[in-house]
């Protein structure tokens, strides 16, 4: 006890001088509104509700310690460590409020809050692109490309497990002629999210308007032309498509459905006829059918 009696007398001597301070200064009340936290959530699950996010926390203490407070200063939790899934009543009182030296807590409202809890889960969904717009006059949009074109998403049971798709942002096609690629958005109800950060590449392939047109008269001819052989039927009609400018002015003598004979025997086949065309720009038309399927060959 006698031992440092002068770093004693001191040390008291400064409490009572610092007890002494606050005493004597003019006491006031404050409140302040605060995030409440949420603490040790067990792993797998995850809040989907919330009735309240702050509570208004009332405060007295010295005038001159409550007007240096901020928000920052002062905090109340609600304990989950032992949640389930389901609904959770959690009471704030002031015990669960944590404030500075000085500093007293009257009272918290509101005095409860419900929480409501899930559990955490995976599935994989399809995504399915948003377009919007027309492309311009002549032009059509005849596909739409997606990479990946299913994706990973995570979220409270609740939300996630009847999930079969989501779509893209908005994308509008709107004047376009040619091919156009760009990364877009996945949309997603708040509560769903990509568990790693993901970019989702979308094409649209533009082209010349298409149509679909008939010719009739389209004459057979045989290969090698040498060859003596009888051609039945000696005309065929052809179902075609393709860009509607080469299309329109396609001519039945601009087709020629060529037999291949030279590895057939003396007698009678039955052969597929092969579509030609006259100018190479017609290659992008597409042979549709022929009819008939099969030419009648004689061969001499």
């Amino acid at each position: 006890m006698r031992e440092h009696l002068g770093l004693k007398s001191i040390s008291l001597f400064l409490g009572f001088s610092l007890w002494y301070a606050v005493a004597r200064e003019q006491e006031a009340e404050f409140s302040l509104s605060i995030p409440i936290e949420l603490r040790d959530l067990p792993e797998g699950l995850e809040v989907i509700e919330e009735s309240v996010q702050q509570a208004e926390v009332r405060l007295r203490g010295p005038a001159e310690i409550l007007r240096r407070l901020t928000p920052k200063d002062v905090n109340i939790g609600v304990e989950l460590e032992d949640a389930e899934p389901g609904e959770r009543i959690a009471y704030l009182t002031p015990r669960e409020v944590g404030a500075p030296f000085g500093a007293r807590v009257m009272r918290v409202t509101p005095t409860s809050v419900r929480v409501v809890l899930d559990r955490t889960v995976e599935r994989t969904v399809e995504v399915i692109p948003r377009v919007v717009g027309s492309p311009a006059e002549g032009f059509e949009l005849y596909q739409i490309d997606l990479s990946p074109d299913k994706i990973d998403v995570v979220g409270p049971a609740s939300h996630v497990s009847g999930l079969e798709q989501v779509t893209t942002e908005p994308v509008s096609v709107d004047g376009l002629r040619e091919p156009y690629s760009r990364l877009v958005r996945v949309e997603l109800d708040p509560l769903v999210r990509i568990e790693r950060e993901l970019n989702v590449a979308l094409t649209l392939e533009v082209r010349e308007e298409h149509r679909r047109r008939e010719l009739s008269g389209v004459a057979v001819r045989s290969l090698p032309k040498d060859k003596a052989a009888r051609l039945t039927p000696g005309t065929v009609k052809v179902r075609l498509e393709g860009p509607k400018s080469l299309v329109d002015r396609l001519r039945a003598e601009d087709l020629l459905a060529q037999v291949q004979l030279s590895d057939l025997p003396p007698g009678r086949h039955s052969v597929a006829a092969a579509i030609v065309f006259s100018s190479p720009e017609a290659s992008s038309i597409e042979i549709l059918s022929i009819e008939p399927e099969q030419i009648r060959v004689l061969i001499q």
